[in-house]
């Protein structure tokens, strides 16, 4: 996980709960307590986002409030007022979901609070009108929880190359490069063999 990171705090995530009138399920509010970083470079498969199957929701939606002291973009009390319009709210039935994470594409990754299926996760997917993309729009149940989601997320090599053109560029003793290449040789065994991965 990437950061800046942040303390958690049960003040924050009490105000979260109370304007939703639901309570976070418990696999997500420990990953809130243990890990408040901003960024998880990892992809999950979506059979229902053919031809497009991988997707990521790298951007994490953090508790509490931004730099400025607001619920602004980014931040889960947010995104979760903000999720009341917009393009999902157009597609899909967005009551008891709550906007957890998002890509570079806005492709939006929700937490249901929903009695009957709390603590399942969905996500929106938005239509690319390009040849080989996604052709209409996608809401589709992604995990029937929090550490279900967690362990299905893989590396996509796509990913990886990216990462590690930044990683390369800096001197083989570098902590951040070191670390980097620690978090590859154990997700992603074998990218050393990796063209992208020769040539720096």
């Amino acid at each position: 996980m990437g950061g800046p990171f942040r303390p958690f705090d049960s003040d924050e995530c009490a105000a979260l709960e109370r304007e939703i009138g639901m309570p976070l399920p418990s696999a997500y509010r420990a990953f809130l307590e243990a890990a408040g970083g901003e960024k998880l470079d990892y992809s999950v498969r979506l059979p229902a986002c053919e031809p497009e199957p991988v997707q990521g929701f790298d951007e994490l939606f953090q508790l509490g409030r931004d730099d400025a002291g607001e619920y602004g973009w980014g931040t889960l009390l947010g995104e979760y007022r903000r999720s009341r319009g917009g393009r999902p709210a157009e597609n899909a039935h967005l009551t008891g979901l709550l906007p957890i994470a998002r890509n570079g594409g806005s492709d939006t990754l929700f937490l249901d609070l929903n009695a009957a299926t709390h603590g399942q996760l969905h996500a929106f997917v938005h239509a690319v009108p390009l040849p080989e993309y996604l052709g209409s729009h996608v809401f589709t149940k992604v995990a029937e929880d929090f550490d279900t989601y967690l362990d299905s997320l893989f590396i996509d090599p796509d990913t990886a190359e990216g990462v590690w053109a930044d990683a390369a560029e800096c001197d083989p003793s570098d902590p951040w490069r070191r670390t980097i290449e620690e978090w590859l040789d154990k997700e992603l065994p074998g990218w050393r063999t990796e063209a992208w991965a020769a040539a720096s």
